[in-house]
């Protein structure tokens, strides 16, 4: 059986052996903060860096809390409900920012990404692409 599938968004990244990293654009209050994440398929939530939250104007540790799993150690975390934004597909999700300043990579997991898409990927071609989910 063939499927076609169209998509909305391409992106053509970097060849980085660290992974997919595309642009990304949080929003919160009417501030806007300009950023880059990796594509984590196997992270469960979206995190980003204490010093993007601080540029949000969120009070970190006023949001819902959690640690993380992750190959470095456990990373606790505050989750807000922000608008995430890639290429021209937005919408509002709860993502988490870590509490420690000095986050390595800020991370698109399942949860508040992923689950919001519908996603391709053709790593030989360094080609992703992306629609929202219910288009």
């Amino acid at each position: 059986m063939i499927t076609q599938l169209t998509f909305d968004e391409e992106f053509h990244y970097k060849d980085d052996p660290l992974g997919i990293s595309i642009p990304v654009t949080l929003s919160y209050g009417g501030r806007v903060v300009r950023t880059t994440a990796k594509v984590d398929t196997g992270g469960g939530v979206c995190l980003f860096s204490h010093e993007d939250g601080l540029k949000l104007g969120l009070s970190i540790e006023q949001g819902l809390p959690t640690v993380l799993d992750s190959l470095g150690g456990p990373v606790p975390a505050f989750g807000h409900e922000i608008f995430l934004q890639t290429g021209a597909l937005s919408f509002q999700s709860v993502v988490y920012f870590a509490k420690y300043p000095n986050l390595s990579r800020n991370i698109l997991g399942r949860q508040g990404w992923l689950r919001n898409l519908r996603i391709a990927v053709i790593d030989y071609d360094n080609l992703l692409y992306l629609s929202d989910y219910n288009s």
